[in-house]
């Protein structure tokens, strides 16, 4: 892991303020807090068709989606090779659910701009295991001269005290801790809280995240969500209905 004279967790406490911030309004906005200012005297109807039309949107795209793995040759052993890629993969996405986490993840890229899947090996039960982190906990650092090249990505997610110390051995005084997951292609680290539990090579050689924009933007890693485009036109509803 590269060199930092300071800690992980306070190198992100300051890190991307403004993305961070903008998707809390972001689904604050999807959740109905639509209206600028709360008035006591005036009654204030939220009709939050920008929900509804998120979530219709989002089923349209995702009804009836397929993949097939193509074979590498026409020779009977790459088409043999193609079918058992394709076994496999229908069995991840299968044990993983898939079909509800793609949902789940393309609403919240709709809402926030941006989407992310996580896959690693489980070695307790031996499948690969796809999940759906929420971006609101991601940090990514891409290369300088290719915005799209991502070369270190941190994942933030909260655990209880037990789960903490069942699994990093770690004891904390609260009833749950901050765990910082910073990945590069070559090492992992591990932070619970402020005090780094492991730190070792990355066992794949790869980052295992896959970070993708709901509408991509020049020059950017992250994307564009839709509720900016929906906005006035629901709030402009919302006064005229009420």
């Amino acid at each position: 892991m590269t060199q930092q004279t300071q800690a992980l967790p306070d190198i992100l406490r300051t890190r991307d303020q403004e993305r961070i911030r903008g998707y809390k309004d972001l689904l604050d906005f999807y959740n109905g807090a639509q209206w600028l200012t709360q008035s006591r005297r005036e009654r204030q109807l939220t009709f939050n068709y920008a929900r509804v039309s998120i979530d219709k949107a989002t089923s349209y795209l995702m009804s009836g989606l397929d993949f097939a793995v193509d074979p590498l040759g026409d020779s009977d052993r790459d088409r043999e090779k193609a079918r058992e890629a394709e076994a496999a993969i229908y069995q991840a996405y299968q044990q993983n659910n898939c079909e509800a986490l793609d949902f789940e993840t393309e609403v919240d890229a709709a809402i926030l701009g941006d989407g992310c899947y996580k896959a690693t090996w489980d070695p307790q039960e031996k499948r690969v295991r796809i999940t759906a982190p929420d971006v609101q906990g991601l940090w990514a650092w891409t290369r300088g001269d290719d915005p799209s090249q991502v070369r270190r990505v941190a994942s933030k997610y909260t655990l209880s005290a037990e789960e903490a110390k069942e699994r990093y051995g770690v004891e904390v005084s609260g009833k749950t801790v901050d765990i910082i997951e910073d990945w590069t292609a070559t090492a992992v680290e591990v932070w619970a809280g402020a005090e780094r539990v492991s730190s070792g090579p990355n066992p794949y050689g790869f980052i295992p995240f896959v970070i993708f924009p709901n509408i991509r933007e020049p020059k950017k890693l992250w994307g564009a969500s839709d509720i900016p485009a929906i906005r006035e036109t629901q709030r402009e509803l919302n006064r005229a209905l009420s």
